[in-house]
């Protein structure tokens, strides 16, 4: 009798042990998974920097991109003249940054929406008539809006 309530107590423990172990394997592998997904969903932040050089004048833009959401700064720096230097908050949509352009240009704040395209190694920056709004500035016909500038890549200071 005491060789059958020992088995019996063996074979308890033995499955008990078995059980912890599926337990911690399927809690793994879901933590695993979940880890998974929250990186496929969210990629990693990146900052990336551009330039346009035209003969002494420079244009220059930082973004950083955590998601969808995108912040940053640019500036437009000509030979000889007043320049303009302000912050970038806005969305990515594929390929696409809309973000608003907060600066200061001849002493005065300014705010205009700015349309980049990402394409490779090259910002794209949508130019086209502009309209006040609200007190922003915006392209009148987004449609209609051609490239008026294209920054290279270049590595971020």
């Amino acid at each position: 009798m005491k060789k059958i309530v020992l088995y019996c107590s063996f074979i308890l423990a033995v499955s008990a042990c078995k059980s912890k172990t599926s337990e911690t394997q399927t809690t793994e592998g879901t933590t695993s998974n979940a880890d998974t997904v929250a990186t496929a969903t969210n990629p990693a932040k990146e900052t990336l920097c551009f330039e346009e050089k035209i003969g002494k004048d420079l244009t220059t833009v930082r973004l950083t991109i955590d998601g969808n959401n995108v912040t940053g700064s640019m500036e437009w720096l000509p030979w000889e003249k007043d320049h303009a230097r302000g912050t970038l908050l806005g969305k990515k949509n594929g390929n696409e940054i809309i973000a608003d352009y907060e600066y200061m240009i001849e002493g005065s704040n300014q705010l205009e929406e700015k349309i980049f395209i990402l394409e490779g190694d090259k910002l794209l920056v949508k130019s086209g008539e502009l309209e006040d709004k609200n007190g922003k500035l915006i392209l009148k016909n987004p449609a209609r809006a051609t490239v008026g500038q294209t920054l290279k890549k270049v590595a971020c200071p």
